[in-house]
Order: C-alpha cells, then structure tokens, then sequence
C-alpha cells in the first residue's frame, strides 16, 4: 500500500484546527470524502472541489470527524504492555505479557484476560512487535471461528447457501460477498461486541440473494434483523476503535 503524504493543510473545526491532507483523483467521482489514516484526517476530492466546498462539508460532518480523530489517536498510543486493556466481543479484557523460551509469540485467552508470551527481547520495540503480532494471530483465529458460528445461524434463518466463509484485513470495509457468494469479513469484528459482528454477517449473507444496497436487500435483512440501521450506525461510531 503506497505511502500517504504528511498533512499539508488545516481547517477549523469549531475551536479546534484540524491539519489534514488533500488527495486530489481526475477520476474520482463528484464526491468530497473523509477518511481517517493512521490518525490524520484525509480528504479524496475530484480536481475542480474548491478548498470552500472542502471547508463546508467538514463543517457538516464535525462531530463525525472529531469523534473518529479522538478515537483513531487514543489507539495509537497503545503500548501492548502488562495491564493495558483490549475489546474482545466488547468486553474489556487485560493482557498480561510474559518472557518466554522459543522463537514464537504466543496467546492464550483466560476469559478476563489474554496471556502473551514472547520470546525474551531486550529491546522494546521489538517486545512490543512481538506482542501486537500474537494478539493479531490470535484475534484472527478466534474471530474465524466465530464467523463460522454465525454464519451458520444467520444462513439457515435467511435459507441461504454461501461459499466459503473467510477472514480479511482490509482498512476500509466490515465486510464483503463476492460473485461467487465467497464472503470475507474483517478480523476486528472480533473486538465489537457479538451483536455488531452478528450485522455484518448477517449483511453479507444478504448479499448472497441481493447483490446491492437496494430496498430489497434493506427488506431482507431487516425480515431477521429489524433494527440492522441502528446496528449498522453503532459499528460507523465503534468501528475507528477496533483495532491493535
């Protein structure tokens, strides 16, 4: 994944100026964008979108942008350290890291906390590599068999068939159905608690019958999930949180 550029240029925000970069596409769609990279606020606008246009939509989109910019810089300051806390199914969780013999980290998790072991490093940015690679290994294979559970259950209540049922990391979607009806739903669903990772599942598998955001797919989902809009706003507010 290519580079982003550092911010380049501020906007104001209430009483709070705001650095952000411009990423201007000729091919992009006559659409103003927001997106949170490693905790600075990115804007994708067409060639043509004035700076005032910019300004303007950000102002409308404020306390979106400010809750996410708040979020996004609260989890990069994590330390993977003994004590710190972590969100397993939107529970709190603790991890308590070890020195350990052997050339692999490893996790083991005890409910209310996760024990990391790693191999003995003297420096610490290697011991913290260490740990965040473990809990990522580990939070994919818990989120794998959780996403089958679901699947299972949202599959059969819909009476619908998907293909295979696999584990992503992409940096911009929950999850997604492809043509062959293989769905692919992101690890960090695993840190939401259950009833958000249940939307995103049970979303997908409606796609496995509509291929689109149309009424009919909204209807469908809602036949098993009638309060899937408010599940889907609660994972926009969380989602910004849900990472290591």
């Amino acid at each position: 994944m290519p580079t982003l550029p550092p911010p380049d240029r501020t906007l104001r925000l209430g009483a709070t100026e705001i650095p952000f970069r411009l990423v201007r596409s000729p091919n992009r769609r006559r659409t103003i964008g927001f997106a949170i990279d490693d905790a600075v606020l990115t804007v994708r606008a067409p060639t043509r979108a004035s700076f005032k246009s910019i300004e303007e939509l950000a102002q409308r989109h404020a306390e979106w942008i400010l809750t996410r910019l708040a979020a996004a810089r609260t989890v990069r300051t994590r330390t993977y350290e003994s004590g710190e806390s972590l969100q397993v199914l939107g529970t709190e969780v603790r991890i308590l890291v070890f020195a350990a013999g052997g050339r692999r980290s490893t996790c083991t998790y005890h409910g209310t906390w996760i024990e990391v072991r790693v191999p003995t490093l003297a420096e610490p940015v290697a011991r913290r590599g260490a740990v965040a690679v473990a809990l990522e290994r580990w939070y994919r294979g818990f989120a794998a068999a959780k996403f089958a559970e679901r699947s299972e259950h949202y599959a059969h209540r819909l009476g619908v068939t998907p293909g295979k049922i696999l584990v992503s990391n992409p940096r911009a979607r929950w999850g997604s159905c492809d043509a062959a009806n293989n769905i692919r739903l992101n690890w960090r669903l695993a840190m939401a608690p259950q009833h958000l990772l249940d939307y995103v599942v049970a979303h997908e598998l409606c796609h496995v019958v509509h291929k689109n955001h149309g009424p009919r797919f909204w209807r469908l989902l809602e036949t098993i999930m009638p309060d899937c809009r408010e599940r889907q706003r609660a994972l926009q507010e969380l989602g910004p949180t849900l990472a290591l």
